[in-house]
């Protein structure tokens, strides 16, 4: 992704790591103005409030897939951990990278229960 801007004053979701507590009560949203369809395993992303496009490979599509408001960053890394057969802290670098990512473009939110 491109032309970052500047994400909003919350704590990104790697500052929260070390915390590894923490990652029970973040609970991810995706933003109502992002629509997404998938594409051959890829999902490509519309911010309509930019005109924006993104897309996201099949790691990041089920990390889309899961950020529903329900689900905690842990939650989602059990789940990259079982439909990709890899290390909890592998599946946690990939998914903490990609969440902070969507963060600064204002593609996701993060809120703690």
């Amino acid at each position: 992704m491109s032309d970052v801007s500047q994400a909003p004053a919350s704590p990104s979701v790697s500052d929260l790591v070390s915390e590894h507590a923490s990652l029970d009560r973040i609970v991810l949203r995706t933003n109502p103005d992002v629509q997404g369809t998938n594409m051959d395993g890829e999902t490509v992303l519309l911010d309509l409030s930019t005109g924006r496009y993104y897309t996201l490979n099949r790691v990041g599509s089920v990390i889309w897939e899961h950020c529903t408001g329900d689900k905690t960053i842990s939650d989602i890394q059990m789940i990259l951990c079982d439909r990709f057969d890899v290390a909890p802290e592998r599946a946690l670098d990939d998914l903490v990278t990609l969440v902070n990512q969507l963060n600064q473009e204002g593609l996701l939110q993060q809120e703690r229960r």
